[in-house]
């Protein structure tokens, strides 16, 4: 389904990406192709959620932020031109068009603290209280809590594409297609053997991956970060279509398919059933809301809990939901 993918890599992720849509693109699969056009506009932490705007604006929403002495200022007047955001436990990250990264909320662990001179980012993901961004030649920069090794990015790591988060340990996407893990859990969140990727995100002590086929591998542990698949968050449905985008939350997993469809299994405390007819072009999970943008980059937020305030997503919201820097078919 992904065939031109790892062929594509050499030139970037991004490009690969958009070069992969327009595969997807002929094949009729029009709503596969706009979410590989879509970049992170949409995030949730454990308190906020974020989203993009269609003019590159943050907006955020939820429960109240804090107000200890650790806290940074969400910085408005630097929050411009933003093509993606990422959030971790109590703080936020975005990065911008030029490839700065800016990030506020909670510091006690200088997640915040975004490294000096730090060269031109193509991605970035936060875990609970630590932050990574990948430059734009391949490299892995981390910074904030580094308690669990969440912080040691491998000497020998090879050149990467896309990293993810998991509660205390990182996880990065190399451009051969390999998932190499690190930190507290790594063990627990060490890939199967054998898989070949193009996608990986990372719930709270579970991670997933999409295959170049299209298929979703689950693997991963428990609260106690001993093997076990304690919710079903490991049950890959099996009559699962095709895939272009997995997330991650605590005890389910998300898959959105070549369709457009939203799949969610796992802890059925936090699955209830996916809003009737969506179609989406992004899904995020966190904690407990699921989140979702439309082809038309309406979000969706469920939950089952109706008086999170996460599901109040603000009127009006419309997020991008094409890839602001690279147009389709273009490095």
């Amino acid at each position: 389904m992904l065939d031109v993918w790892f062929g594509a890599l050499r030139h970037g992720y991004r490009f690969a990406r958009m070069l992969q849509a327009d595969v997807l693109e002929e094949k009729g699969y029009h709503l596969a192709a706009q979410a590989l056009r879509t970049e992170p506009v949409v995030a949730c932490g454990y308190r906020r959620a974020l989203a993009v705007t269609a003019d590159g604006r943050v907006v955020d929403w939820g429960r109240h932020r804090s107000r200890n002495r650790w806290y940074v200022r969400k910085p408005g007047r630097l929050l411009r031109d933003v093509r993606a955001v990422a959030a971790g436990g109590r703080h936020y990250l975005a990065l911008t068009g030029d490839g700065r990264v800016v990030a506020w909320g909670d510091n006690l662990f200088d997640q915040c603290d975004v490294p000096d001179n730090l060269p031109p980012v193509e991605a970035v993901a936060a875990g609970t209280c630590h932050s990574l961004a990948v430059t734009a030649d391949g490299r892995v920069v981390a910074w904030g809590n580094g308690t669990y090794g969440e912080r040691n990015v491998p000497p020998d790591l090879p050149p990467v594409v896309a990293v993810t988060a998991a509660h205390t340990c990182s996880l990065a996407l190399t451009t051969d297609g390999d998932v190499v893990v690190w930190g507290s859990g790594s063990e627990e969140l060490a890939p199967p053997a054998g898989l070949k990727a193009v996608a990986v995100a990372a719930g709270a002590y579970h991670a997933l991956a999409v295959t170049p086929e299209g298929r979703v591998v689950a693997w991963g542990g428990d609260r106690h970060g001993q093997p076990n698949n304690w919710s079903g968050q490991l049950d890959v449905p099996p009559d699962l279509p095709p895939v272009v985008a997995v997330a991650a939350g605590l005890g389910y997993s998300v898959a959105l398919t070549v369709t457009g469809d939203v799949v969610v299994w796992g802890r059925p405390r936090f699955t209830r059933d996916v809003p009737p007819g969506l179609k989406a072009v992004e899904i995020a999970a966190c904690v407990i809301p699921l989140l979702a943008v439309t082809p038309e980059g309406r979000v969706v937020v469920w939950s089952n809990y109706d008086s999170d305030p996460l599901c109040a997503v603000p009127p009006g919201l419309t997020v991008r939901t094409t890839s602001s820097g690279v147009p389709a078919g273009n490095a």
